[in-house]
């Protein structure tokens, strides 16, 4: 029975060859978007879940004070690891990951050739065992046994040493420390949060030798007994807080266990996470939703499609009842034939994703691994994704043409189309209202976009190259290099600073007495003098910091920003300069200047505290050089300036970093989203226009005699032409009206998660509306005019 079924099935999609090649289309872009975003859902909720206690292992995150907006931060002091270890009988063990210098590049040099490392984290020996980290060379056991001992990754093995074994090899660290290397531990999985390219024992430097509750520098995992009760291990965590830290100096309030499962995607909120490869919940859910709309789109195409046919599939489905076909039997074979296309269009889907996963990931830079694509929970999604589609997509074609009569053989019964038209023209709209809520979606995702880009950050990022001199050995070699660099063409101004903004600053707080118990959060950067010009910060009283600093000065001179000087509580920039103030760094600094607010952050935040400072035996050191050029040649500048930092630092890696590149890094998500959002609203728009295309088609053959007449009768080709797209023009219209309202909503609501932002203008809507109609008439006026031109004699001869 399923095989006659199946072979009517295949007959009817063969004599209708157009019937079938729209929907055949339409489905495989359904299913490759759905096989293509499936992938990339599986691999996001796949994070961490490789490891064998990862059900059982918790990020410990901390709530700030009120200070710090109560922000909930996933870094802690590392008193909290071993105190709760101590303290909470429920927790097995605990270890910590900071990254060597806060995250700051490092300079490598090992067997006389020098490296950057952005990967290099210090741990407590724990961290093997907890995360299941396999090892190539040496083992975990021996990873530590000796001071100062170091272990790689089995690629950082291979970048450093080629195919040699590294186990006792010597790597210099900055020029500063020297590690052995220990071991070699197989690359940890691209899908787990934890990223290290190499570690080394955090007993072996400061950051795990003096304990502190103070600073919180310091990613804390904590593995508890299987069955642990969290509220109870948080309230007993947290209890500790009281017994450690005094009431003065506290600025958080309670921990918080993050399951580690729970941290790629739901971290979005949380500060300072030290992994790079952070995800959101909202993008899957975001990526799901556009894998589902493309994929109803398909759907609504066939049903469409298949209803309007139904008046050509009637007498045959009357010939099958009359012949003892029942309802059931009907019913079977129309699924079938739905089964078949959509099975047909799900390996269509699978050979696309698979031919354009390089093109999909260009574009939209979400990466698809092509061995994902054959993965057990991809199959399993799939086959559920094609019982959906035939069961939704047959559901009304099949229900409608199963009640047809048989009278239809006799002409006794004509067949009443009234509430199909009118679910068809619902179908219509709701593709064309969803069409057009992408199409407003990716302009205003646009417009927001080539704001941050083009807004004022209160400096110049522009013209800015920044060089890391974190390897230099001495100062000299800083003094020898900045020299160099001034006699080069080109170099318009040079500054050393502890950061670049907003990437490894201090966060620090201010206070306007040194009794004040809260002060206002601040980010601190030590640099020089000539900030100012190289930044081309907009200075609003006052001076720059100076040049140079005696050797017997112990002042702490500083520059602060509008929202600094705002606390303080100034009427003008003018009344703060020469003010002493209370920092962090000293209690009696000096503000020499006031600076206009300028964004060293993503647009996303507001502009927070910032202050730069100068002074001798800084707690900080000048891990970079700020180089403001103006050459038309910038490949030959960057060699020049190699060449310079060679000769003067040669036990150092040259690495460099544009100042505008990485502002632009700080919206890679947004222009990967809009780039996203433009590929799924043409896709979504090409399939809409496949279903109109053959409704126009249907609907032309099912009227050929009324257009004959109208015809016959004196109408002109403009004016049937004006018949035919009219009706689906207006369904086009009541579609921007429904969309437009919807899509204001949702990309006012986007937009709300920048603190600097749009306004969606009505333009957005205008122009979706316009893409919209003309890609509607291009699909029509092509059956429209062919109708509208045709011979009548051919239509009505035989009546």
């Amino acid at each position: 029975m399923i095989k006659n079924y199946l072979k009517i099935a295949l007959r009817n999609m063969v004599a209708n060859k157009l019937f079938t090649s729209l929907n055949i289309a339409g489905l495989s872009i359904g299913m490759y978007v759905c096989i293509t975003l499936f992938a990339c859902i599986s691999y996001e909720l796949s994070f961490d879940r490789m490891y064998k206690n990862a059900a059982n292992i918790y990020r410990v995150n901390m709530q700030a004070t009120a200070q710090y907006n109560y922000q909930v931060w996933a870094q802690v002091p590392n008193a909290v690891g071993p105190a709760i270890v101590q303290s909470v009988p429920q927790v097995q063990s605990m270890t910590r990951l900071i990254k060597h210098d806060f995250g700051a590049k490092v300079s490598i040099k090992t067997d006389n050739r020098n490296f950057t490392e952005k990967r290099l984290y210090m741990a407590d020996s724990t961290v093997f065992k907890m995360f299941d980290i396999k090892f190539n060379e040496g083992s975990a056991q021996s990873a530590f046994a000796q001071p100062n001992s170091i272990v790689i990754s089995q690629s950082a093995r291979e970048r450093l040493y080629g195919k040699e074994p590294a186990s006792g090899k010597i790597i210099y660290v900055n020029n500063h420390d020297t590690m052995y290397v220990s071991g070699v531990y197989a690359d940890l999985p691209a899908n787990s949060t934890i990223d290290c390219d190499m570690i080394y024992h955090i007993m072996d430097s400061w950051a795990g030798k003096d304990v502190y509750w103070s600073n919180a520098s310091y990613e804390t995992y904590c593995q508890l007994q299987a069955g642990a009760d969290v509220k109870q291990v948080q309230a007993l965590a947290t209890s500790l807080i009281d017994k450690s830290v005094e009431k003065e100096d506290k600025y958080f309030t309670n921990f918080i266990f993050q399951p580690l499962s729970d941290i790629h995607l739901y971290s979005a909120d949380i500060r300072e996470g030290y992994s790079s490869r952070m995800g959101n919940i909202s993008t899957v859910k975001a990526l799901l939703f556009l894998s589902m709309l493309v994929l109803i789109i398909a759907c609504i195409n066939y049903m469409n499609l298949a209803t309007a046919r139904s008046q050509k599939r009637a007498k045959g489905i009357g010939v099958n009842k009359v012949l003892g076909a029942d309802k059931r039997h009907l019913l079977a074979l129309l699924y079938a034939e739905t089964a078949l296309l959509s099975l047909i269009a799900i390996v269509i889907g699978y050979i696309l994703a698979f031919a354009a996963q390089p093109i999909f990931q260009n574009i939209t830079g979400i990466v698809v691994n092509r061995s994902v694509l054959f993965s057990t929970p991809i199959i399993l999604s799939l086959l559920a994704t094609w019982l959906m589609v035939t069961i939704i997509a047959g559901s009304y074609p099949a229900y409608s043409m199963s009640r047809i009569s048989p009278l239809v053989l006799m002409n006794k019964l004509k067949l009443k189309h009234a509430v199909a038209d009118f679910i068809r023209r619902l179908l219509v709209v709701f593709q064309f209202a969803s069409s057009i809520i992408l199409i407003i979606s990716v302009i205003v995702i646009l417009q927001q976009i080539n704001y941050i880009m083009n807004k004022d950050l209160g400096y110049n990022p522009e013209g800015v190259v920044a060089v890391n001199i974190k390897a230099a050995q001495n100062k000299q070699q800083v003094a020898a290099l900045t020299n160099d660099l001034y006699g080069m063409a080109g170099v318009e101004g040079i500054s050393a600073v502890q950061s670049i903004p907003g990437d490894v600053e201090s966060s620090r707080s201010i206070r306007k007495l040194s009794t004040d118990k809260e002060g206002l959060p601040v980010k601190t950067c030590n640099t020089d003098g000539s900030i100012v010009k190289t930044l081309q910060l907009k200075l609003l009283a006052g001076s720059s910091l100076p040049l140079t600093l005696a050797a017997s000065d112990t002042s702490c001179y500083i520059l602060i920003n509008e929202t600094v000087l705002k606390y303080l509580g100034y009427k003008t920039p003018q009344d703060a300069v020469g003010k002493y103030v209370h920092t962090e760094m000293l209690d009696k600094s000096i503000i020499v200047g006031v600076v206009k607010d300028f964004n060293y952050q993503s647009l996303k935040n507001e502009v927070g505290g910032y202050v730069y400072y100068a002074m001798n035996k800084a707690p900080e050191a000048k891990r970079t050089l700020l180089i403001r050029y103006n050459s038309q040649q910038l490949p030959h500048f960057i060699e020049q300036m190699q060449e310079l930092f060679k000769a003067d630092m040669p036990n150092a890696s040259f690495d460099y970093e544009f100042l505008d590149s990485h502002i632009q890094n700080l919206y890679a998500s947004e222009q990967h989203t809009a780039r996203t959002a433009t590929v799924f609203s043409i896709l979504a728009i090409f399939v809409a226009c496949l279903g109109l295309f053959g409704l126009t088609a249907f609907m032309a053959e099912q009227r050929k005699k009324e257009i004959g007449i109208r015809k016959v009768l004196g109408a002109s080709v403009a004016g049937i032409t004006r018949l035919i797209t009219g009706d689906f023009l207006k369904l086009v219209l009541i579609s921007i009206l429904i969309a437009s309202p919807i899509a204001w909503y949702l990309m006012n609501k986007w937009l709300m998660s920048f603190s600097y932002r749009i306004h969606v203008s009505a333009w957005a809507f205008v122009i979706a509306g316009i893409t919209a109609v003309v890609f509607a008439l291009l699909t029509i006026s092509s059956h429209a005019i062919k109708a509208a031109v045709a011979n009548p004699v051919n239509s009505l001869r035989s009546e």
